[in-house]
């Protein structure tokens, strides 16, 4: 993250709702989060198990650029 401007990479902000996740699994001790969670995890070279995974956050990326808000 840039504290000039309080930017992330795309893969930080990926990396941050994991964290944001995961912080709700443990608080909520949800198994159905924990396994969406799961399976949102990225592997030693920084990707996901599911490459089309990553291909929806990017278009999640664009919109929210875009429209100036997610969903």
């Amino acid at each position: 993250m840039n504290a000039a401007d309080n930017t992330m990479t795309v893969e930080q902000a990926y990396r941050a709702m994991l964290a944001f996740l995961q912080r709700e699994v443990e608080l909520t001790e949800s198994s159905d989060l924990a396994d969406l969670v799961s399976e949102y995890q990225l592997d030693a070279d920084g990707k996901t198990r599911d490459p089309a995974l990553w291909d929806e956050w990017l278009g999640a990326v664009d919109q929210t650029l875009r429209t100036g808000q997610a969903g």
